[in-house]
């Protein structure tokens, strides 16, 4: 398979969620619901209800046409994420910042799975054999493609024969989240990543590591793999060794 047809390869990250089926979108709203309303007495259950309401009529006033004009244009996507957020927005009016990231948290436990959908298909990355390899090339277009579609500011910082490192600097997840006053209602978001990927990069080799994130203060999200397993490094003595023995190997026997 050509790497330009593995799924996901030049799209920006909100074009892929934002191409999320319905009946994909309308499962995971249920379950999130669920989640929440079992965590809640019924008192507060019909607090949350009529402030996500107005948290989602105040979402849709904000002025977005400097992101529209910057390229993000994905309408799916952006009415996902403020639906998202108003819903946070409304658990903090409800309790607090702490309690809300809680539940968020939670939901994201029963949910993150979704990100899955997001990433290339682990038999189409071991197919072209070397792991680090595939996402040295899969990622080379990913910042293009994510400045065009006003997802992401991304640089790669490292790209080496065992790792692959790129930076976020801007973010639009953060950015929807600054717009509606509630910055917090990014974390969960960077939660979700830590929930599926240290386990689907370590199935392909890779050990996936970032230090910080945007939302929680840090100058970049830096997303990190390196090469699990490196090839074994021969000491002096083993070269030494093996020399010997290739030489012994071209002295033929006596007598032939």
């Amino acid at each position: 398979m050509e790497i330009e047809k593995v799924r996901g390869y030049g799209l920006a990250a909100s074009d892929v969620e934002g191409s999320w089926d319905s009946a994909m979108k309308l499962k995971m709203k249920k379950v999130a619901f669920k989640t929440i309303m079992k965590q809640i007495n019924f008192f507060q259950k019909i607090q949350v209800l009529i402030w996500f309401s107005k948290e989602k009529k105040r979402s849709v006033k904000i002025d977005l046409s400097d992101l529209r004009s910057k390229g993000m244009t994905n309408e799916a996507f952006i009415k996902q994420q403020l639906e998202y957020i108003s819903l946070f927005s409304a658990l903090v009016r409800v309790f607090d910042k702490d309690r809300a990231l809680k539940i968020m948290y939670s939901v994201m436990d029963v949910t993150a799975e979704a990100l899955l959908t997001s990433l290339p298909e682990k038999d189409d990355v071991k197919q072209f054999g070397d792991p680090i390899a595939f996402f040295s090339k899969y990622l080379a277009v990913f910042p293009e493609a994510s400045k065009k579609a006003g997802c992401h500011d991304i640089t790669i910082s490292e790209d080496s024969k065992n790792c692959v490192q790129f930076d976020i600097n801007w973010c639009v997840w953060l950015e929807l989240a600054n717009r509606m006053n509630i910055p917090e209602a990014c974390i969960p978001n960077c939660y979700a990543d830590d929930l599926v990927y240290p386990e689907y990069f370590e199935s392909l080799g890779i050990k996936y590591i970032r230090t910080g994130t945007l939302a929680q203060g840090s100058k970049c999200c830096d997303f990190r793999f390196e090469r699990k397993i490196l090839p074994p490094v021969k000491s002096l003595n083993d070269r030494q060794t093996t020399g010997q023995e290739e030489s012994a190997a071209d002295i033929p026997e006596s007598g032939k």
